[in-house]
């Protein structure tokens, strides 16, 4: 008798639930979703960044050396998936179109996620506000590496977070694809060289395999991404020239002047790399220094400005004046650096990740147009003419692009989207107070995979680049929604109770 009186309590929770997901709110609010998709398309009209070129070079060189080849210190991930457009005949144009598939991929994703984790049409109130946002959107255009990056990296979260919500044998196989999403990221970009070990972690903990088939699902998954780092990420490139020998190590030195200038171990090393040279390098150190000092204000100096000068390269360069032992040189000052202010350096670190964590939703990209490059335009049409591949008129116009209607409206848009970092931050503060109170394990686990893997995705920036460019926290965006879709949902239910 006692069974039978549960039994209907639980078909009809199960009834709502499925109600839920049919409800007239839930149909509304996925209507809106697919206005807001459809209303953020643009003609698929490339827009040439600084980055491009290196990516098309890098991008041919892969195509004819048949192995990941990078040119201008960029990530072999975006030039792979270029070679191999290029392979099946298609333009830039082709680019474009595939980057805004995989973005319209990436939104319906996050909010069959938010739905399945929240079960309220309200949660997908963040994500339809990531379909509009700006900063986002203008990288469907743009001929970098950012809207993949943040595809696959969003996908690894999200594959994470659906796992909460499924049985065991469907959890493997989602921690899995979480797996493989998180190492093509990293072949991206190097800066998300730890999110596979994170997803891996995360993925472990979620899983607890009591098979065999799942533990080897799992470690199918992990021997795959591992694969695709060692072959696909800048581990497995061939460096084709100076600048991607130098890149890391270059940037490493250049975004930390200010720590080895102030560190005698650092300066002497300097001085033993430089000999005669020492007097005149320590001079144009100082400069670049002193160049532009609020561009990054967090970090306190442009750091481009020693990363773009060349003339570092031949002060530190060995007798040999070859790029592996300039780069060797760099890596030391650097490190020995870090050795003798280790303090300093954490410290840099913590402002970073501060600096993130306020910046986490920024207003970035509110210009009405997407700004374009035209410096780098006949670049472009250099490249792809020297490779024997012929350039349409329509596919390097280089003129602007607009974005949306958000960025029509730049003083809403910016106080709108400031106002969602302040509650991203907020939520995560809420989090906090849940954890040390030990309650709600499902939201405690759910909103600390969107926190761990956030945190992941730009610590690897914020020790070794900077924040200060906010479009390397813009792959985060989609995340933060996901978070506020936990916090609004947990938040309700918190009021009703």
């Amino acid at each position: 008798m006692r069974s039978d009186r549960k039994a209907p309590a639980r078909i009809t929770g199960r009834a709502a639930s499925l109600g839920g997901v049919a409800s007239p709110r839930a149909v509304l609010a996925w209507a809106a979703l697919l206005v807001a998709i459809v209303v953020s398309f643009r003609p698929a009209v490339p827009v040439i960044w600084g980055d491009t070129p290196s990516f098309v070079e890098s991008a041919f060189r892969t195509l004819e050396a048949g192995q990941p080849t990078v040119a201008g210190g960029r990530d072999p991930g975006y030039p792979a998936f270029l070679a191999v457009t290029f392979a099946f005949g298609g333009g830039l144009g082709t680019v474009v179109r595939l980057q805004q598939a995989a973005w319209v991929v990436l939104m319906l994703a996050l909010a069959a996620t938010a739905h399945a984790a929240t079960r309220n049409a309200g949660g997908l109130v963040p994500i339809i506000l990531v379909a509009t946002y700006p900063g986002l959107l203008l990288f469907k255009n743009v001929l970098t590496a950012e809207l993949l990056f943040a595809v696959f990296l969003n996908l690894a979260m999200a594959g994470l977070l659906v796992a909460t919500c499924v049985g065991k044998t469907a959890r493997c196989w989602m921690i899995a694809a979480a797996i493989l999403c998180a190492a093509l990221a990293a072949c991206f970009r190097s800066q998300g060289l730890l999110l596979p070990i994170v997803a891996v972690l995360v993925g472990v903990r979620l899983a607890g395999p009591d098979t065999s088939a799942r533990r080897a699902v799992i470690a199918v998954s992990v021997a795959a991404a591992l694969a695709l780092v060692a072959a696909g990420s800048r581990f497995g490139a061939s460096d084709s020239d100076q600048a991607s020998v130098v890149f890391v190590p270059k940037t490493l030195f250049c975004n930390h002047l200010n720590i080895e200038l102030a560190s005698d171990a650092a300066r002497r090393e300097i001085a033993s790399v430089a000999g005669n040279r020492t007097d005149a390098t320590m001079a144009r150190l100082a400069a670049d220094f002193a160049a532009e000092p609020g561009r990054w204000p967090v970090l306190g100096f442009f750091g481009d400005a020693c990363l773009f000068d060349t003339a570092l390269d031949r002060d530190v360069a060995d007798d040999t004046g070859d790029a592996v032992g300039v780069a060797a040189a760099y890596r030391r000052i650097f490190l020995a650096a870090v050795r003798d202010r280790p303090l300093a350096y954490a410290g840099k670190f913590v402002r970073q990740m501060a600096y993130g964590a306020s910046v986490a939703w920024p207003p970035f990209g509110l210009n009405s147009a997407i700004p374009v490059s035209t410096d780098d335009v006949p670049h472009v049409s250099d490249i792809m003419t020297r490779h024997g591949r012929a350039v349409q008129p329509l596919d390097l116009q280089g003129g602007p692009v607009r974005i949306g209607f958000f960025a029509d409206l730049p003083g809403i848009s910016a106080c709108l989207f400031r106002a969602l970092s302040a509650a991203f931050v907020i939520a995560v503060i809420f989090w906090t107070v849940t954890a040390v109170r030990r309650r709600r394990p499902a939201f405690l686990t759910r909103a600390g995979i969107v926190i761990v893997m956030w945190a992941a995705s730009i610590a690897t920036a914020a020790g070794a680049h900077t924040l200060d460019v906010w479009r390397y926290l813009i792959p985060a965006v989609p995340m933060v929604g996901l978070m506020l879709s936990l916090f609004a949902a947990e938040l309700t239910e918190t009021i009703a109770a």
